[in-house]
């Protein structure tokens, strides 16, 4: 039931989410997504490699952003006692929770690693107009050479989750005929019946 403007799970049914889980959700996932373009396309397009400096406080500041709004919706899941895959079968249980657990744990590792490489760049960290140096010695050769690798390695892994996420998402809405998109859509998308 509505607490605060948050839903809550009871027994082993799981109502429509509040607006506020839904509107996290979103912004995340597309946060995400811009993200993973524009650290993409400051590696491959040529103007972006010229306004190097810009675009990566830009990308840092995505993701600082992506970081705090993952964290406030770990906090509401928390919360209102949301679980992954609540009212489902027990094995789509276990894949809901394996995949939200795994979406968790690699935007935390990414963030981290993106925060790590700032501290190797000796940049520190930028929020607004706000600078935050670092406690790390600055070694820009490693940042470059590995610690960009295993950001990139963890982007690809979130991006292909993402696809698995949505895909899992359609099987429910196309397959199963249940209710498990519908209810994560925006409210003026979510009264249609996927039974219909």
């Amino acid at each position: 039931m509505a607490k605060n403007g948050l839903e809550k799970v009871t027994g082993s049914s799981v109502t429509e989410e509040s607006a506020l889980f839904k509107v996290l959700h979103w912004l995340i996932a597309v946060l995400i997504v811009f993200q993973g373009l524009l650290g993409a396309a400051n590696l491959r397009i040529a103007w972006l490699q010229d306004h190097l400096a810009s675009a990566i406080v830009v990308h840092e500041e995505i993701g600082l952003l992506i970081l705090l709004l993952t964290l406030s919706l770990f906090i509401v899941r928390v919360i209102t006692g949301r679980r992954s895959g609540a009212g489902a079968q027990p094995s789509h249980q276990l894949w809901a929770k394996m995949v939200h657990g795994a979406f968790y744990g690699l935007i935390f590792v990414e963030c981290a690693i993106g925060i790590w490489i700032m501290g190797l760049l000796g940049k520190g960290l930028t929020i607004l107009a706000w600078h935050m140096p670092l406690p790390i010695t600055a070694d820009p050769h490693f940042a470059f050479s590995t610690v960009l690798q295993w950001h990139a390695a963890v982007a690809l892994t979130l991006a292909f989750l993402i696809v698995i996420h949505s895909l899992a998402a359609l099987y429910h809405h196309y397959v199963l005929r249940d209710h498990t998109l519908t209810r994560m859509l925006p409210v003026c998308l979510s009264r249609t019946n996927p039974k219909s």
